[in-house]
């Protein structure tokens, strides 16, 4: 046996003087287990330097590495996907299509520019 004996389990000092770190400053590849900046993770276009993770991305973010500056027009972004055979499952369609737009922002899979 040891000559320390805990008394109290956990660490029980105060933390007034912990700073917190604001959301989404650091990335942590999931492959390496790297820290890095998020603004360096997107500057490398979302690989990670260390072992050349590729990270998935959203089409805003692949726009943003197609077209310059943000210069594009997208085209149909009005259109909205229908449900002609009134299909239903255990879910009906349309619910499933109102879940899909409200989780991504978007109202179609599809984009195009």
């Amino acid at each position: 046996m040891g000559w320390f004996t805990r008394v109290k389990e956990g660490i029980t000092t105060a933390t007034e003087e912990k700073k917190e770190t604001p959301e989404g400053l650091w990335y942590k590849c999931p492959s390496c287990k790297e820290v890095m900046t998020s603004e360096d993770h997107e500057n490398s276009f979302w690989v990670c330097a260390n072992c050349g993770y590729h990270e998935k991305i959203g089409s805003a973010e692949y726009f943003a590495l197609l077209f310059d500056d943000h210069k594009h027009t997208e085209i149909g972004e009005d259109l909205i996907a229908g449900d002609p055979l009134h299909f239903q499952d255990t879910k009906k369609y349309t619910d499933r299509l109102t879940d899909s737009r409200a989780k991504t922002g978007l109202n179609d899979a599809i984009r195009a520019a």
